[in-house]
């Protein structure tokens, strides 16, 4: 027999149970884990971007502080396709470009099988063509701007030109101001394909370039710490180049 107590201590069992039967139980909440990100990267591209980079300066720190952010080798390649315009920061940058240029050409390093039926026969010589590069410095209202504003003419000229900077390729060898500019006009929508940010200093040099790599989706190649300069800029921009043609 059982004791009043147990009565109880059943009943209210019973009771208990009944009501959980008509009363859905809370799930209990399961703990979100992190979503894994994996950001693919042309490794083998950009192991030909650093190598060029470091034959140009000597330097071989360059291979492990140059940074690579938002796949900018599938960036360089549709603006290629796209044959947009690319806009430079001083005519030291579009001096070197075309310098680095006419380099390559003269080496004749880059061969294009014909493929298919004339695979057998010679392969053809390709060269690199001479893109539309503008010298924002250059523009007649830069220097305008650039008095109104206290600013340096680079800087006044990417203001000036905000609009057209969108679906191009802007590289930056030397001047730090102007490619916080770029950085600030990405982010309110005027996004280039791609930026080559290298101005180099210990100053606000570093400041600009970590700032670009802040800014979601934005295609960069740039430099770490406080290396950087116009030749390792145009070496990048034509090792990009010379794969875009070899993929032709």
């Amino acid at each position: 027999m059982l004791g009043e107590d147990q009565k109880d201590i059943e009943i209210s069992i019973s009771e208990i149970y009944d009501r959980l039967q008509h009363v859905p139980m809370p799930m209990p909440k399961k703990e979100k884990k992190p979503e894994e990100f994996k950001e693919l990267h042309d490794e083998v591209n950009e192991n030909r971007v650093r190598k060029a980079c470091t034959e140009v300066s000597g330097d071989i720190d360059y291979k492990r502080l140059l940074v690579f952010k938002t796949h900018p080798v599938a960036a360089a390649l549709k603006a290629f396709r796209n044959d947009s315009v690319i806009y430079v920061d001083t005519p030291l940058m579009r001096a070197a470009i075309l310098s680095k240029i006419q380099e390559e050409n003269e080496k004749l390093l880059i061969e294009k099988p014909r493929g298919g039926f004339d695979s057998d026969k010679p392969v053809k010589k390709v060269v690199l063509k001479i893109p539309e590069i503008i010298c924002v410095a250059d523009h007649p209202k830069a220097e305008e701007f650039s008095k109104k504003y206290n600013v340096s003419k680079s800087m006044a000229g990417f203001m000036v030109l905000k609009d057209d900077v969108k679906k191009s390729i802007v590289i930056i060898g030397k001047d730090d101001a102007a490619l916080l500019s770029v950085g600030r006009m990405a982010e309110r929508g005027s996004l280039p394909y791609l930026i080559l940010g290298f101005p180099a200093g210990i100053n606000t040099q570093i400041t600009s370039k970590d700032y670009l790599t802040e800014i979601p989706e934005l295609p960069l190649i740039t430099m770490s710490q406080t290396k950087g300069g116009v030749e390792a800029a145009a070496a990048c921009l034509v090792e990009l180049m010379k794969i875009y043609e070899e993929g032709l």
